[in-house]
C-alpha cells in the first residue's frame, strides 16, 4: 500500500484540475504555465501532483456515482473535486484512507468551504474502506463523441476504447541513438521502448544526458514514415513540445520547427537543450509564414480534436466539445492546402508531406485526404515501416491507430496518419 503523500501535492492537484476547467486548456498545457502550488513542489511531488489530476479526471464517473448514493445533494463544485480526488485515491491509487480523508477536511477549508467539512470527513468514511469502487457504472464518452465513434467503428469497438480508457497509459519512450545502461523496458513492434511503471521520469537512466524522451509509441510513427530524412530540409509544423522535430533531428534532417504558440516553444527549446539536438525554432502562423525556400518534406502534426488520447488527456472530454472539431476541421484543411499547393512554395516538387492527427474522428482523418485528393493532384503513398499490424492499414492507404489495439501491449494512442505526395 502507497504511503499517503503530503497536502501540498494534493493541493497542487486541485489547482491544476480547476486551471483546466476554468482555462478550457489540457492538463498538459496548464502545467506547462504551471500553477505556483505545483511549480514549487521537488519533483516527485509535481509527478504525484500531476498523476492525482489526472486519475481524478479518468475516475469522475464512477466517483460521482458513489457520491450520489452518499449524498442528498451535490456541494459547491470545488466541494466535489476534493471529494472525488480523494475517493480516487483511496480507491485507485491505494493511499491509506486516514491520510486522505484528514487532508480532504483540511482542502475543504483551503476552498473557502469550512462548514463543509464535517460532510467531507462524514462522506468519505461511508465510502472508505469496504466500497466496491467497481460497482458504479465504467464511466462513459460524452453523447457527441460516443456517437460519432458508433458510427464510424461500431458499437462494439467503440466500448473496446471506452474500456482501454480506463487504465492509465503506458510511458513509451524514443531513443535519441543507444538505449542508456539500466533503462529498463520492452522494445515494440514499431522500436518505442514501454516502460509499465515509469516513476520519477527525471530519474530514470539517461534523462540527464538526453538519450531518450517521453512519445506514445504512434506519435512516433510519423516522423518515421517520411523515410529518410538525412541531411533534407524538413519542416515540422505546429512542432510544439517537441518530440517528432527530435526525432527528425535525430536522423539527421535539417529541421525547422514552427510553432504558432511562444509558451510551448519555451518547451520545446528546453527538450532540445537537454537532448543535444539541433533544429531552428521558428514562432509564426503556419498559414503566413514563407520560408526562404521550399522544403524536402513537411510533417503537418495539425490541431485536432485530441480524442485519440484520452487515456493520458481524461480531461478533454470535458474541455472539448462538437463545436470544437468544426472549427479544427475548417483549420486542418487549410493547413493541408497550404502545404500541398505548389504555389505556396513551401515544398519542392517530389517531395513527401506526412499529414496527422491525434484524433479518433474521421472528419479529422480520411475525411480530410478524401477532401484535399479531390482539391490537389496528390496520391496517397502506403505506408512503410517494420512492425505496422495489417489491421492499422486503411482501405485509402492511411494508416488508423486505436486506443483498443495491442491490448496484450498495453494499447497506444488514437492517430490517423496519411503520407502524401505530388503525383508525377
Amino acid at each position: 500500500m502507497a504511503d499517503a503523500p503530503s497536502l501540498a501535492p494534493r493541493a497542487a492537484a486541485l489547482d491544476l484540475i480547476s486551471s483546466v476547467l476554468q482555462d478550457r486548456r489540457s492538463l498538459s498545457d496548464v502545467i506547462a504555465r504551471a500553477p505556483d502550488s505545483f511549480a514549487g513542489l521537488p519533483p516527485e511531488g509535481r509527478a504525484r501532483a500531476q498523476r492525482l489530476a489526472s486519475e481524478t479526471f479518468r475516475q469522475m464517473g464512477r466517483a460521482d456515482a458513489h457520491l450520489r448514493r452518499a449524498m442528498r445533494k451535490a456541494p459547491p463544485e470545488p466541494v466535489m473535486w476534493v471529494l472525488r480526488l480523494a475517493l480516487t485515491e483511496m480507491h485507485v491509487m491505494a493511499a491509506p484512507a486516514h491520510g486522505v480523508i484528514n487532508d480532504a477536511v483540511a482542502l475543504t477549508r483551503r476552498a473557502g468551504q469550512p462548514r463543509l467539512d464535517g460532510l467531507v470527513n462524514a462522506v468519505l468514511r461511508q465510502l472508505g474502506d469496504g466500497l466496491d469502487w467497481a460497482s458504479a457504472p465504467a464511466p462513459r464518452l460524452p453523447d457527441w463523441l460516443r456517437g460519432a465513434l458508433q458510427n464510424a467503428y461500431g458499437a462494439k469497438v467503440t466500448a473496446a476504447i471506452e474500456a482501454a480508457h480506463l487504465v492509465p497509459a503506458a510511458f513509451d519512450l524514443t531513443l535519441r541513438d543507444t538505449r542508456p545502461e539500466g533503462l529498463e523496458g520492452e522494445v515494440l513492434p514499431t522500436g518505442s521502448l514501454r516502460l509499465r511503471d515509469a516513476g520519477q521520469i527525471s530519474a530514470l537512466p539517461g534523462y540527464d544526458s538526453g538519450q531518450w524522451w517521453v512519445q506514445d509509441a504512434a506519435a512516433a510513427l510519423p516522423a518515421r514514415l517520411i523515410g529518410d530524412v538525412a541531411g533534407l530540409r524538413v519542416l515540422d509544423i505546429c512542432a510544439a513540445p517537441g518530440g517528432k522535430t527530435m526525432q527528425l533531428a535525430a536522423q539527421g534532417a535539417q529541421v525547422t520547427a514552427l510553432d504558432i504558440s511562444a509558451a510551448r516553444m519555451v518547451r520545446l527549446r528546453e527538450n532540445l537543450t537537454r537532448t543535444q539536438l539541433q533544429a531552428e525554432l521558428v514562432i509564426a502562423d503556419a498559414l503566413e509564414w514563407q520560408p526562404e525556400a521550399p522544403f524536402d518534406a513537411i510533417l503537418l502534426d495539425a490541431p485536432c480534436s485530441a480524442t485519440g488520447t484520452l487515456r493520458r488527456h481524461p480531461e478533454l472530454p470535458l474541455i472539448r466539445s462538437k463545436e470544437d472539431v468544426k472549427a479544427l476541421r475548417a483549420l486542418q484543411a487549410a493547413l493541408l492546402d497550404r502545404v500541398l499547393d505548389p504555389a505556396q512554395g513551401l515544398l519542392r516538387p517530389g517531395g513527401r508531406v506526412v499529414f496527422c492527427t491525434c484524433s479518433l474522428l474521421p472528419s479529422e482523418g480520411s475525411d480530410q485526404i478524401a477532401a484535399a485528393l479531390a482539391r490537389h493532384s496528390i496520391q496517397v503513398v502506403s505506408p512503410d515501416l517494420p512492425g505496422l499490424p495489417e489491421e492499422w492499414r486503411l482501405p485509402d492507404g492511411c494508416l488508423r491507430t486505436r486506443p483498443d489495439y495491442w491490448p496484450e501491449l498495453g494499447g497506444l494512442d488514437g492517430f490517423f496518419i496519411a503520407v502524401l505526395q505530388h503525383k508525377q
